[in-house]
């Protein structure tokens, strides 16, 4: 019996041996507005994500760099965010832009991503908040496995309005992407 037991430890241990945690480089962050259809605002210290009645009408970017990952090498994701301001509480979903998302998009010439949600989050009020992105990772390892940026793309549902903290803001409210690879 004791022989099982310490073989049963010593698999789990093998299991987790060599699983580095990853985390991204942010480059960018910005978010685009259908209210101010020509307004690039990747230079603001917070960003905004919104809708009405279901529609989106602020949307936001989010650039990382060099995903060299396989996805069957990952085993684990979470996008970490900090909420500054709920006007409106809600659901924020996150979707992945399988290429670089630039600081000057606009509403008018926003990209287009991925049309599934991979991962969506009830927000209530302010503070850190954390996404499962194991999916979003995965996806982004899929098509970016050769180190290429990737962007995760905030969409808010219902009516929801919220504001979160950019890369231009305080460092310690900076969003930061993680992901456990062996």
């Amino acid at each position: 019996m004791i022989t099982i037991v310490v073989l049963i430890f010593a698999m789990l241990f093998v299991g987790t041996a060599g699983a580095e945690k990853l985390t991204p480089a942010l480059e960018m962050d910005t978010y685009t507005d259908a209210s101010d259809r020509e307004q690039s605002f990747g230079s603001e210290g917070t960003f905004w994500v919104s809708s009405q009645s279901g529609k989106p009408m602020q949307i936001a970017y989010l650039t990382f760099a060099d995903m060299k990952t396989l996805p069957q090498q990952i085993s684990s994701g979470s996008l970490k965010m900090y909420v500054k301001e709920v006007e409106q509480p809600g659901k924020v979903s996150i979707y992945l832009y399988d290429q670089a998302a630039m600081d000057t998009i606009t509403w008018s010439d926003k990209p287009e991503c991925s049309p599934e949600a991979l991962s969506t989050l009830e927000i209530r009020g302010k503070g850190w908040q954390t996404w499962d992105a194991t999916d979003l990772v995965k996806k982004a390892a899929i098509e970016c496995s050769e180190g290429c940026p990737f962007s995760v793309v905030l969409v808010a549902d219902g009516d929801a309005s919220i504001a979160f903290a950019s890369m231009e803001g305080p460092a310690d409210e900076k969003p930061t992407l993680q992901y456990e690879a062996f």
